[in-house]
């Protein structure tokens, strides 16, 4: 049986919870974004696009892993920062939850070059 790479394993991590974010987000987006924009409400558009942004760079990094996690990671870091300050004071928690969900797996993969480079020169 083979034993899977540390890079293997990291890769495989970053891509399932960049998925279940992904998914999640989607069908949020689905059920309240298109719902107040058909209402008329347009103050969800600045975070619908951050969303956008950060899902087409998790669908990105399937293709090209570095560019798709980069734009995953400063999506994730722009909505954060966007949800800190827009958002009601003291409204962290939330920042965290629409953030750190894109965040971690971007991170992630863009560490993958450096965990394989470290596992060839101990070989």
């Amino acid at each position: 049986m083979k034993i899977p790479r540390a890079h293997e394993l990291v890769r495989f991590l970053a891509m399932t919870i960049g998925a279940l974010a992904s998914l999640f987000f989607v069908f949020f987006l689905v059920g309240e974004g298109v719902g107040d924009l058909l209402d008329g409400k347009t103050g969800a558009i600045p975070i619908i696009i951050m969303i956008l942004l950060t899902v087409s760079g998790y669908v990105l990094s399937w293709f090209r892993v570095r560019k798709g996690a980069a734009i995953m990671t400063g999506g994730a870091l722009i909505m954060g920062i966007y949800l800190l300050i827009v958002g009601a004071k003291g409204n962290v928690l939330m920042a965290l939850s629409f953030s750190l969900p894109f965040l971690l797996p971007g991170i992630m993969l863009l560490s993958l070059k450096r965990t394989a480079t470290v596992q060839e020169s101990e070989k």
